[in-house]
């Protein structure tokens, strides 16, 4: 209790004070120039995003950030547009072939477009740009996402654009929440008390699922589940096993055939055949004791939503780990595309209009959490969490989806499917990584 305390009371304290000591932006800071020194002679910038609309709501309806950008576009000297779509990266491809795209800022994430607009050598290369004090100012973790998603080698990012006050944190690191009414009720024990005492394990987290797992109204048909949306790949880095790794020569090899990711594939396949994973993903309505996929998005919407007590705690830890594990499966940032008219004035427009001061400690956790033990269990995760983004490439895994629904079902072994998957996904990873 007390190293989490001291976390949460030394990030409260650079927090507060960071916000205090906040004047006048300085872009310079970031080893750009003032940001009276750029001019885009009146031309539109395009933020394009699957978030867009929701960013343009944030700029409008945040007090923090209400006229931010109305001012940008003074000083820059430009007119502001929010593109909304879910066609990425089929936009960015076709505004760059017409031209259309040199004053664009892309959103992208490792799940949707960043590898194939990076790949196709689609995106203007930052990182010879930049100065080194543009990534020492970055907050810390935006740049451990930045240097995980390196591609050959190098940072194409910028950091994100975000639609809500989380800017500065990890917004998708991802813990298990769980029904603390319904656990109280079913006289089950508090897992933030067991995550407290070492003791949130695979083998916890089994023991209470079973207990969880029950027939209420005595039709022989289970009406209530101990988990909820289990996915192994969080379960196997959270016993330290990766489906991707980079190996000593610097190259990205498929490590999911290794003991550890295959100990997490039979896990989740033995609580599948036990019956304690819900199939229907019941969570709000009570009908999930444990949410196993609680990160981003998911937050608010529990917030907004969950009428009773509920809490987080991390993965609980496999048998090949001494600590708890804090899972990021992959991370969105902000590029440039390589026919970019002014790179340098669009990371300055970017960095003008997303601060991290705007951003207080007590802004995240309201949007995130609903009681103290949940707060200190995100920002503790947001502080040691090891800079390993643990499914960088969904779009390059063959049929591992498929797969999994093979193992599960006992058509296949974890073992063997593995096996027949690696080379395939070698074969993508070699081919996107030009390794």
């Amino acid at each position: 209790m007390g190293k989490l305390m001291s976390i949460v009371i030394v990030l409260v304290f650079f927090a507060v004070t960071s916000s205090a000591l906040a004047g006048d932006f300085d872009l310079t800071k970031f080893g750009l120039k003032p940001a009276e020194s750029y001019d885009f002679g009146g031309a539109t910038v395009t933020i394009i995003s699957w978030t867009s609309e929701r960013m343009a709501n944030y700029f409008r309806d945040n007090l923090v950030v209400q006229g931010r950008v109305e001012e940008a576009e003074r000083i820059f000297n430009c007119k502001i547009e929010w593109m909304q779509t879910r066609d990425i990266p089929g936009v960015n491809f076709a505004r760059l072939l017409s031209g259309d795209s040199v004053n664009d800022l892309w959103h992208v994430q490792n799940k949707i477009g960043y590898y194939q607009l990076a790949s196709q050598n689609a995106l203007y290369p930052v990182e010879e740009l930049l100065p080194a004090e543009y990534w020492e100012n970055l907050p810390p973790v935006l740049k451990k996402i930045e240097e995980a998603m390196m591609y050959q080698g190098k940072i194409w990012g910028i950091g994100p654009v975000e639609y809500r006050p989380i800017f500065g944190y990890i917004p998708n690191i991802t813990f298990v929440a769980y029904n603390k009414d319904l656990f109280e009720a079913n006289s089950l024990p508090d897992l933030y008390e067991l995550y407290l005492e070492g003791a949130w394990t695979w083998g916890a987290a089994i023991e209470v699922a079973v207990n969880a797992t029950v027939d209420l109204d005595g039709d022989g048909v289970f009406d209530q589940w101990g988990m909820v949306d289990v996915r192994p790949w969080y379960l196997a880095a959270s016993n330290g096993a990766y489906l991707t790794r980079t190996d000593a020569d610097g190259k990205v090899i498929f490590t999911g055939d290794e003991p550890g990711f295959i100990e997490a594939l039979e896990q989740v396949r033995e609580w599948h055949q036990l019956g304690v994973i819900s199939p229907t993903g019941g969570f709000l309505d009570r009908t999930g004791a444990m949410h196993f996929n609680v990160g981003g998005g998911e937050f608010v919407t529990l917030k907004n939503n969950m009428t009773d007590d509920w809490a987080i705690v991390p993965y609980p830890k496999g048998p090949r780990v001494d600590e708890y594990q804090w899972i990021v499966d992959g991370a969105s940032t902000t590029v440039l595309p390589v026919n970019a008219q002014d790179p340098e004035a669009l990371v300055a427009l970017k960095t003008f209009l997303w601060r991290e001061e705007d951003v207080s400690v007590s802004d995240v956790l309201a949007t995130h959490v609903a009681n103290e033990q949940s707060a200190q269990v995100f920002l503790t995760g947001q502080q040691l969490w090891n800079g390993i983004c643990y499914y960088l490439f969904p779009d390059y895994l063959g049929t591992f989806s498929a797969d999994l629904q093979l193992i599960y079902r006992g058509e296949k072994s974890a073992v063997g499917a593995m096996a027949e998957l690696k080379p395939v996904v070698q074969a993508n990873l070699n081919d996107l990584l030009k390794q």
